[in-house]
């Protein structure tokens, strides 16, 4: 009885009856070189219709290319070969998952960095306050002190000067002249109410207590000069003398 020719089959089964002593790692090695090409030549080839170029996924790129080849050739792909694309496809999902990692870390710093920038400049500006603060403070005090200083010599020359004309008014009603006597103890007068204002400003209430009597003792010498009594003038101007003097004491006079 004649063989019986074989029948034709799809073209893998054809291909592998044609060759029924070829070794199956041979086909290993030439499908893992095939799929190592494809895996390379992946990133190049653009995504499937309607697939964001950001997702697209190499390998499984290469996956369906190599399925394509295989539908193509007939030739299924051995299990090295797929083991290799699964592989290759976990790799990059690793891959992947890490730079999503180092990417939300980076956003995560760079919102830290921009939070404590912030932070710095708003410590920089309270700085700035608080200089600006203290330098008028300083100002201020330096103000006080001149202007404290400016009352002390204007309260001392106000108590000298009344002190003065008291004493030369004292030596003309002792010779009895009045002349001119009741306008110089006016002056006087407001010369020791300047210098009671003064030591009030300074808190020295004790001094500016005498400089007020004392310019009340002045008042008094005035109604008796007034009156032509000299000798009871003389005595009231000696009354507002002893009051000056300690006055003039807290003033430096």
């Amino acid at each position: 009885m004649p063989a019986e020719r074989a029948r034709p089959g799809r073209r893998g089964e054809g291909a592998l009856a044609a060759e029924p002593g070829a070794p199956e790692g041979e086909d290993v090695i030439a499908a893992a070189a095939a799929a190592a090409l494809l895996l390379a030549q992946a990133p190049a080839a653009g995504p499937p219709a309607g697939q964001d170029p950001a997702t697209a996924d190499p390998a499984a790129a290469a996956s369906a290319e190599l399925d394509a080849e295989g539908a193509t050739t007939g030739r299924p792909l051995s299990r090295g070969v797929q083991g290799e694309l699964r592989r290759a496809r976990d790799e990059i999902s690793a891959v992947r998952g890490e730079l999503d990692r180092v990417t939300r870390e980076l956003g995560d710093a760079r919102a830290q960095l921009t939070s404590e920038q912030a932070k710095a400049a708003a410590l920089e500006r309270r700085v700035g306050e608080l200089e600006q603060a203290r330098a008028a403070e300083a100002a201020a005090r330096t103000q006080a002190v001149q202007e404290d200083a400016a009352r002390s010599a204007q309260r001392a020359q106000d108590t000298a000067a009344a002190a003065d004309g008291m004493r030369g008014a004292q030596g003309a009603l002792a010779q009895g002249d009045t002349t001119g006597v009741d306008a110089a103890l006016a002056a006087q007068a407001d010369a020791l109410s300047r210098a009671g204002e003064a030591a009030r400003g300074q808190g020295q209430a004790q001094d500016a207590a005498r400089a007020d009597i004392a310019a009340q003792w002045i008042a008094a010498a005035r109604a008796a000069l007034a009156r032509g009594d000299l000798a009871q003038a003389r005595a009231a101007l000696a009354q507002a003398q002893a009051q000056t003097a300690r006055s003039g004491a807290g003033a430096g006079y």
